[in-house]
């Protein structure tokens, strides 16, 4: 359980008289409540850096990124004292913030003026002081991290199974045709790439830490609300059950149906974008250019490869095989998909998505470009659609599938 007290449900017209809530007896599923012990340890950090970028230390991680002066974060758009002036006094008055959601017993007029603190403290950490830097980090951990680990172990599930050895020898001659006609796979690119690898901490410090920091301690805070939400609203801590109507599977089934087919169509145009670095005159860079940089377009198609794998995923939130596991899955096949297995990484898509979408619009809808060049940057990164799309394909999943609660035993 989420928390140490569990509300009793609505009965009746709905209305709780007095606001009296009961508490349910312990169960094994109870546990103590440690985020809002990490959320405040984190905002103590800022609130200590927030004071050293106000008293002149270097490296503020929010301001404009050199050589260009781009503005990732929105708090670039402040002067450097006032960003840091704000980051040290939410940080600093966040610790008592954060220790006050351990307290259950509050009334709704209690309750209202500290999740309205929690909401300043989303809308600044969670979506001022983190950019787009957030996503292009996780995009290169897939590729360097995430695309090798599965491309092994796909293969190794597919080379179980007699029908999908076919399509393995299918897949290792295209790559091997893909190699004599570009030449993609050989030394030359690999190296480059292991060296713009090497040289990329010494180039943005220790930016991402910071901006990935607040990305996380927003994302604290944005949890502590709602569970501050389902207390001063009398639901279930744990599940946010008796909800409305829109969360009932069959309603859930309807919506989220197009809501996944929203999701899987918007990183398509990014993905067929790189796809066309492999042909004689591709999009966005000229073949001398590509070639000149072996490394720079390996890199690129990997990120192509994520997104289409990306949309591809997408569609098991409504498919079968995105319930159970399919048989070219080593050691899993023919099991039921957990549902945090799905759940997780669809809501931290979707809020590195959300997050990263106000610097990126900044960033891509430029005054010196003209119109259509500016919405066509948009439709080759969707993040507003496709972050809320993910979010509610993800949702929509959850609510069809989700077990009975053990806490509030609702269903």
């Amino acid at each position: 359980m989420d928390g140490v007290r569990v509300q009793a449900p609505e009965t009746g017209s709905g209305q709780n008289s007095g606001r009296e809530k009961t508490s349910q007896p312990e169960t094994g599923r109870q546990r103590t409540n440690r985020l809002p012990g990490v959320v405040a340890v984190g905002s103590l950090v800022f609130g200590i850096w927030g004071l050293a970028w106000m008293l002149g230390a270097d490296s503020y991680p929010f301001g404009e990124v050199p050589p260009d002066g781009d503005r990732l974060s929105l708090l670039a758009y402040l002067p450097e004292q006032v960003g840091a002036g704000l980051i040290a006094v939410l940080g600093f008055l966040g610790v008592p913030a954060a220790l006050a959601h351990t307290r259950t017993e509050w009334s709704a007029s209690a309750y209202r003026p500290l999740l309205g603190f929690t909401g300043v403290q989303v809308v600044v950490f969670g979506l001022l002081a983190p950019s787009v830097l957030v996503v292009m980090v996780t995009g290169y951990l897939l590729v360097l991290l995430g695309l090798p680990a599965a491309l092994v172990a796909l293969l190794v599930g597919a080379w179980r199974q007699r029908t999908t050895r076919m399509v393995v020898l299918l897949i290792l001659l295209a790559v091997a045709a893909l190699e004599l006609i570009t030449g993609l796979f050989d030394w030359a690119a690999f190296k480059d790439l292991a060296k713009e690898i090497s040289g990329g901490p010494e180039k943005v410090g220790s930016r991402p830490l910071f901006v990935y920091g607040a990305f996380l301690v927003g994302c604290g805070w944005a949890v502590l609300g709602v569970r501050g939400l389902r207390s001063a609203r009398d639901r279930c801590l744990r599940c946010g059950r008796p909800g409305a109507r829109w969360t009932r599977p069959e309603v859930a089934r309807r919506w989220g149906f197009w809501a996944t087919v929203i999701a899987a169509m918007c990183p398509l145009p990014y993905a067929l974008l790189r796809m066309t670095w492999l042909l004689p005159n591709p999009i966005g860079f000229s073949a001398a250019e590509l070639d000149a940089e072996p490394g720079i377009k390996l890199f690129g198609l990997g990120l192509g490869l994520i997104a289409l794998a990306s949309a591809v995923a997408t569609l098991g939130l409504i498919r079968p095989w995105g319930e159970v596991w399919p048989r070219w899955i080593p050691y899993r096949a023919g099991r039921p998909v957990p549902l945090k297995a799905v759940v997780i990484p669809g809501a931290a898509a979707a809020t590195l998505l959300l997050v990263g979408s106000p610097s990126l619009v900044s960033l891509a809808w430029s005054a010196d470009a003209g119109t259509l060049e500016n919405v066509g940057n948009l439709l080759i990164f969707p993040f507003p659609l496709w972050g809320a799309a993910v979010g509610l394909a993800t949702a929509a999943y959850y609510y069809r599938r989700r077990p009975p609660c053990p806490t509030c035993h609702l269903s």
